[in-house]
């Protein structure tokens, strides 16, 4: 049985395979390839809910098959995806560029919003 940590999370085969990996998160156990399993212990990380590593690996089958560019406005800022791949996204922000995950981003862009905000509040 091989294990492995991510993110505080020990990771193990499940049985005699290498390929389905198991992941206990408060009183579950999730299992799948281990990007999913990586996947859902992401999600926790970020959002403090379950979510089954079945989920990400259908959308990852959905999500290769389209591949299609994307591009969406957010506050003002443009947010692209040339490649379809859930984390590819990426934006030009305050002269940097940012990549990731898009949810991830838009809340990188909110935050410093509302930053900027209060700062012109307290002014």
């Amino acid at each position: 049985m091989a294990a492995a940590t991510y993110r505080g999370f020990v990771l193990k085969t499940a049985g005699n395979s290498t390929e389905i990996w198991q992941v206990q998160i408060k009183n579950r156990v999730l299992s799948g390839n281990m990007a999913a399993v990586k996947k859902s212990i992401d999600w926790f990380c970020d959002t403090a809910s379950i979510i089954d590593p079945k989920e990400f690996s259908s959308l990852a089958n959905k999500k290769s098959a389209d591949g299609q560019p994307a591009q969406e406005n957010f506050h003002g800022y443009t947010i692209k995806n040339d490649s379809g791949e859930a984390n590819a996204w990426y934006c030009f922000f305050n002269g940097r560029l940012i990549k990731g995950g898009k949810l991830a981003i838009q809340k990188h862009i909110e935050a410093y919003l509302v930053a900027k905000q209060k700062a012109e509040q307290r002014k």
